[in-house]
């Protein structure tokens, strides 16, 4: 029935009853002289004009309430956190519009459903302990967790919750107040903020070890010239067939070899001398891949991919060398003494943002800019993270002992060729590394091989 039909029947009935009443009243009023008419008339005015005035401040009282009402639901819907309230079952009872927001939802979705159902499986258990204390306490502490919207996608938030009686009754079951506020923007800068701060520990140790590594080498260095330099003249004074002149010689390899360790050093530590020039990295990819083409395991295959039209780069083509030639060499003895597999050096040319620098996993990063790049992929064991957290330390292998730098070394050449190094790798399904160089603004026009 209309809200207002009603109101009028009501007033009709009170009307009758009033009438009825007057009937029933056996006094009999005496006559009214006309001052006394007069005077009631004027009372019956007063009050009605009071009536009046109490009606307007009624009807004013409920239109401020209705719009304070309307002010409430608006602050409350559209506040800048989710409130839900639940059952002591668990039940979705109300929610605000920014909660129906956040869960990507309409009421209809949420009504009557258990607010774990929106839980995310591996955090259930984290809302049950807080579950439990809220109805051992009352109240408890904020929690973080993930929530599951309805179209799947998972979300963190911050809940907070708090049991209050419902109604008049407190002997009730208490209801549920929930606040959820949506902390997917913190976890994303803690994650950044962590990455962050592994790589600047990682920076420095290698900033640490490179000073380490410099000095050791020139400090060593110096002292095998003075070594080479006594053994050279030591065999050239002794006789040529006489075993002391074997003896000078071999003090004479032996030296040469840890001049070459601390050239790794050096290299490592980003201090060894460059000669410079202008680099063709496709021809430094076929010379290379020819050159190891007939000592080669037969059941790994090596396969080149030269781009063809790249830029040139400039550094030193033999420290270049160097760098490609350990990377397929680490490949191919990545693969067991029966297992075939596949090793491709391929190159390319790529314009790096910085959005595409910090989406990236970089074993050594790089500043935004046009790049050549020459990759090294093989589909052998892969690495494990943990053996990718240590992959670049100095004289570390998963092979057998005494291998050098290795890695380190690569990291160190590149450093100094203002380069950056980006690898991935999954167990059981192959490693890629990638080297990014500056590019010149010289197109060299060679077609691939």
């Amino acid at each position: 029935m209309d809200p207002k039909d009603q109101d009028l029947e009501t007033t009709a009935a009170l009307l009758a009853r009033a009438e009825a009443a007057a009937q029933l009243d056996p006094l009999e009023e005496p006559a009214l002289s006309p001052v006394a008419m007069q005077r009631t008339l004027h009372q019956l005015r007063v009050h009605q004009i009071e009536l009046e005035m109490q009606n307007d401040e009624l009807r004013r009282s409920q239109s401020e309430l209705a719009l304070s009402q309307a002010r409430y639901l608006d602050l409350y819907d559209h506040a800048p956190v989710g409130y839900c309230t639940l059952s002591a079952e668990g039940l979705i009872l109300e929610s605000n519009r920014t909660a129906l927001e956040l869960l990507g939802a309409e009421w209809a979705d949420l009504a009557g459903q258990h607010f774990n159902r929106f839980i995310f499986s591996p955090d259930q258990d984290i809302y049950y302990l807080h579950h439990q204390q809220l109805l051992r306490r009352g109240g408890g502490h904020p929690c973080d967790l993930r929530m599951v919207r309805l179209d799947g996608t998972v979300i963190w938030v911050r809940l907070t919750t708090a049991a209050r009686a419902s109604g008049d009754n407190p002997a009730a079951a208490p209801e549920v107040r929930i606040m959820l506020g949506d902390i997917g923007e913190r976890k994303r800068l803690e994650v950044e903020n962590a990455k962050l701060a592994a790589t600047l520990h990682e920076a420095q140790k290698l900033e640490t070890l490179g000073v380490l590594a410099g000095g050791v080498a020139h400090d060593f260095n110096n002292l095998l010239t003075i070594i080479i330099g006594n053994a050279n003249l030591g065999s050239l004074a002794a006789e040529p067939e006489g075993e002391p002149a074997a003896c000078f010689v071999a003090i004479e390899r032996a030296a040469m070899r840890a001049a070459d360790l601390t050239r790794q050093m050096l290299a490592y530590a980003g201090k060894g001398k460059l000669m410079v020039a202008e680099v063709d990295l496709d021809l430094l990819v076929r010379e290379t891949t020819l050159l190891l083409a007939i000592p080669f395991p037969s059941r790994v295959s090596l396969q080149c991919d030269p781009a063809g039209h790249l830029p040139l780069v400039k550094g030193d083509a033999t420290q270049l060398f160097q760098i490609v030639l350990n990377l397929i060499t680490n490949a191919a003895e990545a693969f067991g003494p029966e297992t075939p597999g596949r090793i491709t050096v391929s190159t390319g040319e790529e314009i790096l943002d910085q959005a595409a620098i910090d989406a990236g996993d970089w074993a050594l990063p790089l500043t935004p800019g046009r790049f050549v790049t020459l990759e090294v992929a093989d589909s052998g064991p892969g690495m494990t993270p943990e053996v990718m957290a240590r992959a670049f330390d100095p004289f570390f292998t998963t092979k057998f002992t005494g291998r050098g730098l290795g890695l380190a070394a690569v990291i160190g050449t590149l450093r100094s060729h203002q380069g950056g190094l980006r690898v991935r790798s999954t167990p059981d399904r192959g490693t890629s590394f990638k080297l990014y160089l500056p590019a010149m603004a010289e197109v060299l026009e060679t077609e691939p091989a």
